[in-house]
């Protein structure tokens, strides 16, 4: 099993639509690959964790790079591990936007995954940099 994690910028003319339509091809194409993982987008920037073989994460990785709906893409760790973390996702994702902190779903939201993020058993240090990372995106 591999895992590679990254984080990039949205452009600033990503829609909810192109956000939706990313989902849409990832859930199909991880589901016909064996890939399971997060997406988390907030603040125009998103933060990755892919699970799978290692030829397909890296194909796909690559695929990610050259996407023209976001820039500065970085790869943040990639390793071997033992097992899968988010065996039941094919991609997990949750959008939150500026005002959503009015919203008590999304606060709510937000307090879980935060929660969940000190929670998860954390095998490897990619994984350890991915609820970080996330944890980090979620409270600024």
């Amino acid at each position: 099993m591999y895992e590679l994690i990254y984080r990039s910028v949205a452009n600033k003319d990503v829609t909810a639509t192109d956000i939706n339509n990313i989902l849409k091809t990832a859930r199909e194409f991880n589901a016909k690959n064996g890939i399971t993982g997060c997406l988390l987008f907030h603040k125009n920037e998103f933060i990755q964790i892919l699970e799978g073989q290692e030829e397909t994460i890296k194909t796909l990785y690559e695929k990610i790079e050259s996407d023209q709906r976001h820039f500065a893409v970085l790869l943040l760790a990639e390793s071997e591990k033992e097992k899968r973390i988010f065996g039941d996702w094919s991609m997990a994702f949750h959008q939150l936007g500026e005002n959503d902190s009015i919203n008590i779903d999304k606060l709510l939201f937000v307090n879980n995954f935060i929660t969940l993020s000190e929670l998860v058993e954390k095998p490897t240090q990619a994984s350890k940099l991915f609820w970080y990372m996330a944890k980090q995106l979620l409270e600024q």
